[in-house]
């Protein structure tokens, strides 16, 4: 029979046999490697359940969003009168004021006052209501008015002679014709325009 070495007392790794070394390495680099999983295994849930917070935080801010942006106003339907309206006003915004008033100033005469003008930019002329001492003066007027930018002619559309008055003076309304081409002549060549 062969003789048989039982030691009951551990001896230090070193010593240990080869393959009882090697078993219990491989066991501690398996027990390193399960923790490093379970590191990382809880590190990925705890990344998971951080995107699922911010995704619902960002879904929350959207649903607040919306709640606070008032809706669109309901798109604006004009009626055909308001239409009308907001054309003319364009319109007599569009009047060249500068060159009218300065065509008016180039025939000032001390034999006609000039009581009232009203631009009609849809038939391109301006109304007008004055006074003359009599027919005479008020052909001259008319006829030089309509002789100066932006003016393209003149004409007399009602007389009436003011029997309240003791000068008993011609009132008569007039319409001066626009000429497109000088109202922008002039509008160009004022250097007060230019200088603004």
């Amino acid at each position: 029979m062969k003789r048989l070495d039982i030691d009951f007392v551990a001896c230090p790794v070193w010593r240990r046999p080869a393959a009882t070394r090697q078993r219990q390495i491989l066991i501690g680099i398996g027990v390193a490697t399960a923790l490093v999983g379970m590191v990382l295994v809880w590190q990925w849930q705890q990344l998971d359940q951080q995107l699922d917070e911010t995704t619902q935080a960002i879904a929350l801010a959207r649903q607040e969003i919306v709640a606070r942006t008032p809706p669109p106003p309901a798109p604006l339907l004009l009626s055909e009168q308001q239409i009308v309206a907001i054309n003319n006003a364009i319109g007599q915004l569009n009047t060249p004021w500068p060159a009218l008033l300065d065509g008016f100033e180039r025939v000032v005469s001390a034999d006609i006052a000039l009581l009232q003008i009203e631009p009609d930019h849809r038939r391109r002329l301006v109304k007008g209501v004055a006074e003359a001492k009599n027919h005479q003066q008020m052909l001259d007027y008319l006829e030089l008015l309509g002789s100066v930018a932006p003016f393209a002619g003149a004409m007399v559309t009602r007389q009436e002679v003011n029997e309240k008055d003791p000068n008993r003076p011609i009132r008569f309304m007039f319409e001066a014709q626009l000429d497109d081409s000088a109202a922008v002549v002039a509008a160009q060549g004022d250097p007060t325009q230019e200088s603004e």
